[in-house]
């Protein structure tokens, strides 16, 4: 795990000095901090005033000397998850609230653009036993379908299943929820289980769980909050197919699982309660406790993690794009995704590690002006992102 920049305490009183969420206490904490080894003293002020552009200015000034003295690690901080909303404004620009506050300011590391990309928001289909195919972005609010033993309805942004009570057991059918490059959405299953589908997934469930297992099938990314289910007094386990290569087995629990095809391996982050990982015909398997990770690799097989903030698994659930020890190809296939653009690379690009997080509200070349403190160069072209050193 990358250790944590020495001043993450002040870049968060820095981000609620900026939205005005900062208490007395922390202000003068935060005066103290910023007026050390300053040739003159600045005061803060209490209220966005006249002289805000030169404290941010000179903040911005000291965030940028910070990342530039990490540079002989080979490593780059942008800012982690845990003080993301105060450097979501910080950065140049990088928040929606900072590009709509200022949106007049500009910065000396500009990103050419010919056709800015918005980010991604609520989208995702549903699949319907019979065939048939709803776009759910396009639907309002309210019930979609109604069966003896099952309703669905959806609510701001969310598909939920409920079970009706009463009704005869039969043999369940099948729906596939997925979302779109630049699209998310979630989905309540009949069993109470919660999950958050990430850009590019789909996942595959019965519309009433029956038997001695609940079965599901996931492609892409996805973040679960099962619910325990008994049956005659035993525990019924929910069982994730991922991509045909693994299976995870839970009875309770908070987990992440990272599943794209086009990622080398598949990870399997644990928040809450146990998981089990097994790969399909193999035999072993992994235990998770919380706070570890399982990372399958086709050819190494399982390696346990436990130097792992398993929060920042979770970070795109959260609006962050977030990465650990990433080239700039494993951020830039995040951005892919997310804002449903192509990336081309021309010319050698620097080998560099970065650790951080870059907000998914921003804007493409908000997002892009973060990266450019490390000088790598952008340039979009309708939804081609073109990268180079």
């Amino acid at each position: 795990m990358s250790p944590k920049p020495p001043d993450a305490r002040y870049l968060e009183l820095a981000g609620k000095w900026m939205t005005g969420t900062i208490t007395s206490e922390e202000r003068q904490e935060f005066a103290d901090w910023y007026n050390h080894n300053q040739d003159e003293e600045v005061q803060i002020p209490t209220s966005h005033a006249s002289d805000e552009q030169e404290h941010r200015d000179r903040l911005l000034a000291d965030i940028r000397d910070r990342i530039s003295q990490t540079e002989h690690r080979r490593r780059f901080w942008l800012f982690r998850p845990s003080v993301a909303a105060a450097l979501v404004f910080l950065l140049l620009g990088a928040g929606a609230y900072f590009l709509m506050k200022h949106q007049a300011m500009e910065t000396d590391v500009p990103v050419s653009v010919v056709t800015d990309v918005a980010p991604g928001s609520d989208k995702a289909t549903l699949t319907l036993g019979d065939g048939s195919v709803l776009i759910l972005d396009e639907l309002a609010d309210g019930a979609l379908k109604l069966e003896s033993q099952f309703s669905i309805r959806k609510k701001d942004g969310e598909l939920i299943y409920e079970a009706k009570e009463g009704s005869k057991t039969s043999a369940p059918t099948y729906n596939t929820i997925s979302t779109p490059r630049g699209g998310q959405f979630r989905v309540v299953l009949p069993d109470g289980s919660k999950v958050w589908l990430n850009a590019s997934s789909s996942l595959r469930y019965p519309t009433t769980f029956t038997g001695s297992e609940r079965p599901v099938r996931l492609c892409g990314e996805g973040y679960f909050e099962v619910a325990k289910s008994r049956l005659n007094g035993r525990s019924v386990p929910f069982r994730i197919n991922v991509n045909d290569r693994e299976t995870v087995e839970v009875l309770g629990t908070h987990f992440n699982i990272m599943a794209y095809a086009e990622e080398r391996t598949i990870k399997t982050t644990l928040l809450e309660g146990s998981v089990r990982v097994t790969k399909p015909g193999k035999p072993g398997s992994s235990l998770l406790r919380p706070g570890q990770q399982c990372v399958y690799d086709g050819k190494k097989g399982f390696v346990v993690r436990s130097d792992i903030d398993a929060r920042e698994s979770i970070s795109w659930k959260n609006g962050i794009i977030s990465f650990e020890d990433a080239d700039i190809e494993t951020i830039m296939r995040q951005i892919e995704r997310w804002y449903d653009v192509r990336v081309e690379y021309r010319g050698e690009i620097p080998r560099r590690l970065f650790t951080g997080g870059i907000s998914r509200k921003s804007n493409l070349s908000g997002v892009l002006k973060v990266l450019e403190l490390n000088n790598i160069h952008f340039e979009i072209r309708n939804k081609v992102i073109l990268v180079s050193p």
